[in-house]
């Protein structure tokens, strides 16, 4: 088995068509923006729920209870879209409580979890982000098939102070996590500018889903509980929120076992890093870092 691990950042500062899917192959930085990238496989999750975890101290500026409420609606907002075909997405993402673990990583032989977490001392990523940088998602993926087995979002506290209330002008914490969310459950971004998968923050407006995000959430997770994989569909798996391994609380290596979020990979496992998207809210891009 070979594992990928992909990294989403969410940056703050900006047309046209579909929902774009991630794929096991890291973006070509010269792929245009307006175009879904076309290379490797689409990612999904093969449950039918999934289970995420908040650290436990969570952020001067939010509580892990804040986290969960927001975390909750966010994950909602995704698996209560209303496809056009009737029905909602198969899948949810249930709340499995707070960790102390505060590290990205994914481990094959102990428990795991999906971790929303916040980066209040220092932003870990100076060579690829700034202080634009709002929230990165990072997600470990079986490249042979594209089945998604972990997924870690992180929140930049260190140089970004957020709205918890969506009032002010600071960005908005809900609007922010909606998106990630999206990254978490396989999305891309959207080259359309009414999308919550838009490259670029806009504001409150991404706590609801567009038209796009809609279509693209139906698309991958069927009312009927399809996968939409490469090999044509997969149905899907029971109803089981527990991640894999077993749900860990505390660290286990303090790092991916198939692969680092900043190194080569160490084990027996081969994979791939890359930096896929930055949510920006100023009008730039670093490589293909968009959101």
């Amino acid at each position: 088995m070979r594992l990928a691990v992909l990294l989403f950042v969410l940056a703050w500062a900006p047309a046209a068509s579909a929902f774009c899917r991630e794929t096991t192959v890291a973006i070509d930085p010269s792929w245009p923006a307006n175009q879904c990238w076309n290379q490797g496989l689409p990612v999904w999750w093969a449950r039918s729920c999934i289970g995420y975890a908040v650290q436990q101290d969570a952020s001067k500026q939010v509580s892990a209870g804040q986290v969960q409420q927001i975390m909750d609606t966010a994950f909602s907002t995704w698996s209560g879209a209303a496809c056009t075909s009737g029905g909602n997405p198969s899948i949810t993402v249930d709340f499995l409580g707070d960790v102390a673990c505060h590290s990205v990583e994914y481990n094959q032989s102990a428990g795991n979890a999906n971790v929303v977490m916040f980066d209040d001392a220092k932003w870990p990523y100076p060579a690829t982000a700034s202080a634009d940088t709002l929230a990165l998602t990072h997600i470990t993926y079986n490249v042979d098939t594209g089945e998604l087995y972990d997924a870690d979002i992180e929140v930049n506290t260190a140089q970004n102070k957020f709205s918890i209330d969506g009032t002010g002008t600071n960005p908005d914490l809900q609007a922010v996590l909606t998106h990630e969310s999206g990254h978490f459950l396989g999305l891309a971004h959207s080259p359309n500018t009414g999308a919550t998968m838009y490259a670029k923050y806009v504001g409150t407006s991404m706590r609801s889903l567009g038209a796009d995000d809609v279509d693209g959430i139906c698309s991958i997770y069927a009312p009927d509980g399809t996968r939409a994989t490469a090999d044509g569909g997969v149905a899907a798996g029971d109803c089981d929120p527990t991640p894999r391994h077993g749900f860990a609380s505390d660290c286990q290596n303090g790092q991916s076992s198939g692969c680092s979020c900043t190194t080569a990979p160490r084990s027996r496992d081969r994979g791939s890093v890359a930096w896929l998207a930055a949510f920006a809210f100023v009008v730039r891009r670093r490589s293909r870092a968009r959101l």
